[in-house]
């Protein structure tokens, strides 16, 4: 092929890819052109007519079923290989145009029939509007493009895992994929086939699949790649990285120490378990919840002990969501560190005072609810004062109600965590 038939082809193959993907996807068609109507597209001679040799060569490229021969070809034609990979995925994605648009028609037909005053009660996962099969249709049809463009460029080149699982190689992080999708088809499907009556042994069936996907999991990971996974990925790591996203200067080092301490309870109580049990309604023996709590609070003993005092005080605040809230406020309206710190200070401060006073036995239910009003002006003004106003009053919205609920009187405690509930008396105090 002569230097020019080569730029004129790789020019002809630019258009002619746009032109496919169109025609592959149905929105235009071909037709002869008007007469007086010159065709403009690359490689046309002043005639307005392509040269054939451009012709056969282009129509030759983009029709064929070798997809690694057409890659081959397009990168001989020195394409950079971006545009390689597009127009051979456009050309894999063309051999399932008609079945989607098939699954795809079929939907809106159902959707249009479908009663707008019902809806599917049972649903779980998915594309929203299309039945179970087809649904895995879709998937099947998405798993062999991924699979065929695997083959073809390597699974670094079609999307980037790296950013879900950095700690694995690019085949790696797509097996891992794969596996974690297949088990997520089979729990939907598996709650769904349950139609909303549950039956005894329903939950245990979800929690085996949960075992199953564990089991895979750890055989396809390394030691390494499985330490790696759950110090990102586990529930316990999600948490904790909650939690560390407001906790002052905390280090790596802390964040292991905790984790291990913290990480066996999700072995021995597994999260996802409990949580889908819950969705489908199955009630979980209350020893279970017992124990779970139990070991949970010599956890926290364990991390208080560890941390020390200041350190651990620190740590359950970072679990506030009264703190998290004024963080979340800084970040936006570009606040002070230290205007966080004296906001939140005014706040505690507030609410130790008004357990001490809920607990002061020397006053009549009068005196405290009055000093329970002064107490709640004065902290909101506080807090107002150090926010501003519109802040102010969003952030009291959000968390602090119970200061707005102190007048109204009642019996205030301060949780573990540093949370605040005000007990209203039932029928008014004398």
């Amino acid at each position: 092929m002569n230097k020019h038939i080569r730029t004129v082809l790789i020019l002809s193959i630019a258009a002619n890819v746009v032109l496919f993907a169109a025609l592959a996807a149905g929105f235009i068609s071909l037709v002869k052109s008007p007469a007086g109507v010159a065709d403009t597209r690359a490689g046309n001679t002043d005639s307005g007519e392509v040269s054939p040799e451009v012709a056969r060569a282009t129509e030759a490229l983009l029709k064929t079923d070798d997809m690694a021969a057409l890659r081959d070809k397009l990168r001989a034609l020195g394409l950079p290989e971006a545009v390689v990979k597009e127009i051979v995925k456009a050309r894999i994605a063309s051999r399932y145009t008609a079945s989607l648009r098939d699954i795809g028609n079929a939907a809106l037909e159902a959707a249009r029939q479908r009663p707008y005053w019902q809806s599917d009660r049972n649903y779980v996962g998915g594309w929203t509007g299309y039945t179970d099969e087809q649904n895995q249709k879709m998937r099947d049809i998405m798993g062999k493009k991924e699979s065929e463009m695997t083959r073809l460029f390597g699974a670094d080149k079609i999307n980037d895992l790296a950013l879900y699982y950095p700690y694995l190689s690019p085949e790696k992080a797509a097996r891992l994929r794969e596996l974690e999708n297949d088990y997520d088809v089979l729990r939907a499907q598996t709650i769904r086939e349950k139609a909303g009556f549950l039956m005894p042994g329903d939950a245990e069936k979800i929690r085996l699949l949960d075992v199953e996907k564990k089991r895979d999991t750890l055989a396809l990971l390394t030691p390494e790649q499985k330490e790696a996974r759950d110090f990102r990925e586990s529930w316990t790591a999600q948490d904790l990285q909650r939690t560390f996203a407001g906790f002052d200067g905390g280090t790596e080092e802390e964040y292991k120490a905790i984790f291990a301490l913290r990480y066996p309870l999700e072995e021995k109580y597994p999260p996802e378990w409990e949580s889908y049990a819950a969705a489908m309604g199955s009630d979980s023996p209350e020893e279970y919840y017992k124990a779970s709590e139990a070991d949970a609070r010599k956890v926290d003993e364990q991390i208080k002990a560890l941390l020390g005092p200041e350190r651990y005080a620190d740590y359950l605040r970072a679990q506030n969501t009264d703190y998290t809230t004024l963080l979340a406020a800084a970040e936006r309206f570009n606040l002070s560190a230290e205007t966080v710190a004296q906001t939140y200070q005014a706040r505690t401060d507030a609410a130790r005072e008004a357990e001490r006073i809920s607990g002061d036995d020397s006053l009549s239910a009068a005196e405290k609810n009055a000093a329970f009003a002064a107490l709640s002006e004065q902290a909101l003004a506080q807090i107002r004062a150090q926010l501003g106003e519109e802040i102010g009053n969003a952030y009291i919205d959000k968390t602090c109600q119970w200061l707005k609920d102190l007048p109204k009187g009642g019996t205030v405690k301060i949780g573990p965590r540093g949370y605040v509930n005000v007990t209203q008396p039932k029928g008014g105090r004398k």
